[in-house]
């Protein structure tokens, strides 16, 4: 087990209330007690970690409210509880925005948040239950075409849009997407082009096709 491993371990064996003594951080980690020593301290050296020493009860915890320096950090994902419950809220919300799109790419974050607060010895405490979170649903866009309007979007780059009009017609928008706006009466775009000063609003749900600009109509 390399070293950043053992230490994300440490980590959450500390931050269960009980804590953990010597023995068990290194039955859990199956390695020495110099190892287990030389690892806490360079936590408590190199990353501000509060780490206490429980004289009655033999076991080693992170305290609440110890003086954890602004590095106190661990190397790859280092959360407290709260904040990973934080986390799964938000990941929950995100991934009801856009299922489809999002979902595949926060599942495997969930999953290790999940696992991380059960190595903690957290429970859940039916966290999906006690939180209900309402969004507009997502307008009827392709995935391809929505993951289209998002890289532009991210990237700054210029795109073209297919509108179908309240009439039925389509027409053809090229411009740079600015802003995707998510509100309780629907999804909008704004989108700036050349021959218009300030961007134009684009109702998502009127988007019948996004293309980059590198792509073409066909």
């Amino acid at each position: 087990m390399e070293r950043t491993q053992r230490i994300a371990r440490i980590n959450a064996l500390l931050s269960r209330p009980q804590g953990a003594s010597l023995a068990q951080i290194m039955g859990q980690l199956e390695v020495s007690g110099a190892t287990v020593n030389r690892d806490l301290q360079m936590m408590r050296d190199e990353m501000n970690a509060p780490i206490a020493w429980d004289r009655d009860e033999r076991v080693y915890r992170l305290e609440p409210n110890g003086n954890a320096g602004p590095t106190y950090m661990l190397p790859g994902q280092w959360f407290t509880p709260a904040q990973a419950y934080a986390f799964l809220t938000l990941n929950n919300m995100v991934e009801k925005i856009a299922p489809n799109v999002f979902g595949p790419f926060l599942e495997p974050m969930r999953g290790l948040l999940k696992q991380m607060l059960y190595d903690a010895r957290f429970d859940l405490h039916g966290l999906d239950r006690k939180i209900e979170i309402d969004m507009p649903n997502m307008p009827a866009i392709g995935d391809l075409d929505f993951s289209n309007l998002l890289e532009a979007l991210i990237h700054e780059q210029p795109a073209r849009f297919v509108i179908k009009t309240s009439s039925g017609l389509e027409h053809t928008l090229s411009g740079t997407p600015q802003k995707l706006r998510i509100t309780a009466s629907g999804w909008s775009v704004e989108v700036r082009h050349s021959s218009a000063a300030e961007p134009v609003s684009v109702n998502v749900a009127d988007i019948q096709k996004v293309m980059l600009a590198t792509e073409s109509n066909e």
